[in-house]
């Protein structure tokens, strides 16, 4: 195997991996309620904890998916210009 192929087997994990987090974050927004809990006398509701925990899931998530999609877009560029580089003698003009 030469380093272009690790790298392209590097790339599909980390392309993999963000789209599993990208669906993971959106399901757990589609259970997202938008909604203001103005009565808080009687405590806080079982919606509006559900709610807070839904947020601080989507919170904690957040940066892991912006890194692991910066990775993902620095190795498609460092793959490109791998490939251009290797084939760059190959080519006559």
């Amino acid at each position: 195997m030469n380093a272009l192929q690790i790298m392209i087997a590097v790339w599909t994990f980390l392309v993999v991996g963000f789209i599993a987090l990208m669906i993971y974050r959106g399901h757990l927004t589609q259970h997202e309620t938008d909604q203001l809990f103005l009565n808080e006398e009687s405590g806080p509701s079982s919606v509006h904890q559900e709610h807070d925990e839904i947020v601080r899931r989507v919170n904690f998530i957040q940066p892991i998916c912006k890194g692991v999609g910066g990775v993902a877009v620095l190795m498609t560029l460092l793959i490109v210009g791998v490939y251009i580089v290797q084939e760059l003698p190959n080519m006559h003009f």
